[in-house]
């Protein structure tokens, strides 16, 4: 069902707001996330230039962080988020052994379903930990993102080294 929401908007705008909407759902996707170097660039050269539409772009890195805020959650919400993903991921790779005959890549892989706090940690230092200290170098409000992120990586190593 339509909800003419747009509809008050010129053909101009609503062109672009299409478009937002596109860059910002793309966003969400985890390998646009990993061909940002030119935002860790802008972040640690704290050069960012609202007036310049590619920095501008760049900030969707904001829906990534949505995307994975879960990773900055206190300590039980993340537990149990990474707990229900991970038994999601092995799900779709059990289901690419059985019905495509396809090894999964490691994460979707229930063989390692054992080492979760292993994973999380990787997915902390490859994925979250880059984006959330950029975010905070340009916008210190973000800064607890970080360090709830820094927190729970604690929580995963104590796991590691069985503590």
């Amino acid at each position: 069902q339509e909800t003419g929401i747009l509809d008050g908007l010129s053909a101009e705008d609503y062109k672009a707001c299409i478009g937002m909407i596109e860059k910002n759902i793309l966003a969400t996707d985890l390998n646009v996330h990993l061909k940002r170097a030119e935002l860790f660039e802008v972040a640690e050269n704290h050069r960012l230039q609202w007036k310049n539409e590619d920095h501008r772009d760049l900030l969707s890195a904001l829906m990534t962080a949505c995307d994975v805020c879960s990773i900055t959650k206190p300590w039980p919400v993340q537990k149990r988020v990474a707990q229900l993903v991970a038994e999601e991921f092995f799900a779709q790779g059990d289901r690419e052994i059985h019905e495509f005959n396809i090894q999964p890549i490691a994460v979707m892989d229930r063989v390692n379903s054992t080492r979760l706090p292993e994973l999380q940690i990787q997915y902390i230092d490859s994925i979250c930990t880059p984006l959330y200290q950029a975010l905070s170098t340009l916008f210190e409000p973000c800064a607890p993102l970080l360090d709830g992120c820094m927190k729970n990586r604690d929580k995963w190593e104590s796991l590691v080294q069985g503590k």
